[in-house]
Parts: C-alpha cells; sequence; structure tokens
C-alpha cells in the first residue's frame, strides 16, 4: 500500500524512479566488467532493500559448499554496508562491528572454515585474499559476492536473486516509490530465484508470481527457530519452546523484521512486546537501559543473531542480562542439489 506522503508526491516521486531506472540501466549496459582470476563467482542478492534473508541464505549456501567441496576455500565479499572502516579488511571473530558491518561479522562467526573480506572493491578485495593466503595462481576459489545482484562491476558464474515471500500480496514499486531497486521482471538476469522465508501459505501467492516472471529455476528457502542463544557470557542456550507460557520482549535492526516476530509468536508466548528499530542500527548503552527498563518483568528478552553480534560486547558478563539471547535459526533449501549440480559444471 502507498502512504500518504507517496500518493501527495506522486508526480515527483514518479519522475525519481524513471531517472532511477535510466541510471540503473546505462550503469549494468555500460559498465566494464572484470573477472575475477580462477574463480566460481557465485553471486546473493535480492529485489528490495533489506530483510529479505539474504544473510542466513549465505551461511546455509556457505555451508553446502564447504560440505560438498571440502578442498576449494571459500571467500565472501562484501561491502560491509553501514560499517565505518576504510579500505579492503579482512574480518575475524574479533573485528569490530562498527568497522567491518554487522553482516560480514554475523557471517564469520559461523564460518571458521571461510574467510569474509570487506571493501568497496570487491575486486582489489578478492586479489589481496589470494595473497595474503598464499593461494596458487591455478588455485580454484569460491568467490561469494554478498549482496551482489545489482554490482555490475564483475562477472558472474551463477546470479542467486532472493524474492521474499511474506510480501508476495504487496504491490511492490522501484525506488524512491517503493523499496524495490529493480522490477521483478529483472528475475530473466538469475540462474537461481530463492523464495525465502517459505512456508505453505504462501504457496499459491508464489506459483502465480512464478506464472508470472518465469524464473529459471526456483528453490524454496525456509526458516525455523532452533534455539535461543545467551548474550551473557555463562550463560546456557534453551530450546525456543521454554518460550511457550513466558513474557517476553523482542527488538530487531532489520529492513523487515515481521517474521522474526511471528516466530516468536508462534512458540506461544503468554506476552509478546516488541520494538523495531532502523536496519543495520548501532546499538548503544543507553540504548540496553531502555530496552531493561521496557522489559523489567519480562521473562525473557530476545532479538535476532545479526543485532546480538552487535550488542554481545555490551553486555559482557552482566548478570542482570541472564535473560537475553538471540534467536538461531535453522534453515532449510529444497531442491539443493539442483544448486549443487550447477555449481559443479563450474569446476
Amino acid at each position: 500500500m502507498i502512504s500518504f506522503g507517496k500518493i501527495l508526491f506522486f508526480p515527483i516521486l514518479f519522475i525519481l524512479s524513471q531517472i532511477y531506472k535510466i541510471l540503473f540501466f546505462l550503469d549494468r549496459s555500460f559498465k566494464k566488467k572484470r573477472t575475477l582470476p580462477s574463480s566460481v563467482t557465485i553471486s546473493i542478492g535480492n529485489f528490495s532493500v533489506g530483510g529479505t534473508g539474504k544473510t542466513p541464505f549465505t551461511l546455509h549456501l556457505a555451508k553446502l559448499l564447504h560440505s560438498n567441496f571440502p578442498n576449494i576455500p571459500i571467500v565472501i565479499l562484501s561491502r560491509g554496508y553501514g560499517s565505518s572502516g576504510a579500505g579492503t579488511r579482512k574480518v575475524s571473530e574479533n573485528s569490530s562491528p562498527a568497522e567491518i558491518g554487522d553482516e560480514p561479522l554475523l557471517l564469520k562467526k559461523n564460518l571458521p572454515f571461510a574467510e569474509v573480506y570487506v571493501g568497496s572493491n570487491r575486486y582489489d578485495s578478492y586479489l589481496q585474499f589470494r595473497s595474503e593466503n598464499k593461494l596458487a595462481n591455478d588455485q580454484k576459489v569460491f568467490a561469494l559476492l554478498d549482496d551482489g545482484f545489482q554490482h555490475h562491476a564483475l562477472n558472474r558464474d551463477l546470479d542467486l536473486v532472493l524474492l521474499d515471500c511474506t510480501k508476495l500480496s504487496k504491490k511492490e514499486f522501484v525506488l524512491p516509490m517503493g523499496l524495490l531497486r529493480e522490477s521483478y521482471a529483472s528475475v530473466s538476469r538469475a540462474n537461481f530465484l530463492v523464495a525465502s522465508k517459505f512456508s505453505e501459505e504462501y504457496e499459491d501467492s508464489l506459483s502465480k508470481w512464478i506464472k508470472k516472471y518465469r524464473p529459471s529455476q526456483t528453490l524454496r528457502f525456509r526458516f525455523f527457530p532452533q534455539k535461543l542463544v545467551p548474550l551473557s557470557f555463562g550463560s546456557s542456550e534453551i530450546s525456543v519452546k521454554e518460550l511457550t507460557g513466558k513474557s517476553v520482549f523482542a527488538f530487531a535492526g532489520l529492513g523487515n523484521p515481521g517474521s522474526f516476530y511471528s516466530s516468536l509468536k508462534d512458540q506461544n508466548p503468554s506476552e509478546l512486546k516488541t520494538k523495531s528499530y532502523p536496519d543495520h542500527y548501532s546499538y548503544t548503552k543507553e540504548d540496553l537501559i531502555q530496552i531493561s527498563e521496557k522489559a523489567p518483568d519480562k521473562n525473557y528478552i530476545v532479538c535476532t543473531e545479526k543485532d546480538g553480534v552487535k550488542i554481545s560486547s555490551l553486555i559482557g558478563t552482566d548478570k542482570n542480562s541472564s535473560n537475553w539471547f538471540y534467536l538461531r535459526l535453522e534453515t532449510i533449501l529444497e531442491n539443493e542439489s539442483e544448486l549443487i549440480k550447477s555449481i559443479r559444471s563450474f569446476i
């Protein structure tokens, strides 16, 4: 649904959207593309701004690659959206989320077998990765382009684009009218459409979408809440089922936090209060104090894993934060053998 403000300024926004489309087309058509040497380059992207489940999918894909091709190194190349650092930075588990970005840090913490590099020039980041890891010139590498569908500077072997199934019933518009970076028709450039946050309730809407836009191949990607991981040192992980009948305060800094809140609601807590922050929000001690004040009597305070990597250092060993947790998800990619088959053809 279009807001009143967008209706009021529709003529201006419409013109700006057309200008955006033209500039985007020119950039894609005329930008000189480079090829990452000795790599199988896989782009992971989406149509819209934020909140499609791209980070959980990148985690799933990296683990899938490692289990099927354990001898091939993996590097994830990110621009580090929202980070304050400059130049190319190698991400470690102890990196500052402010310097390298929350998503690259989350990826590295969950993927000890992979390297993550952040930098505005992904070609330079890739060369630095190969140099620092002393790879032979003919050593093949899986190079994953995080948020790469609209990145026109590099050639890729496979394009994977995510579609948020929770938004299929909504009419979406291209920026700045809406949140689409480009129209859904651009799925024609993708090798695989990944139907993210899928469940059976979205099957009819997804089938209609597929019939209309005709993606080459479609993979359904599901999320399941798995467990609650403590944010304070010294506490233990617990089953997500512990939320049943308990009072919960949940907060998230996501582009689309609806599915996160729904996954908690599905556990049937006695009470669920929520607070949303902007995507990639940088939390402060004051924010945590305010959250505590809003939830003085709640059994559990729960955030997303992406938020958790940013606030765990702020909580530390605070015994008053023993009821703070982040939600860890289990992910399932249907028919992933088709994706592996396609990747294997490039090795």
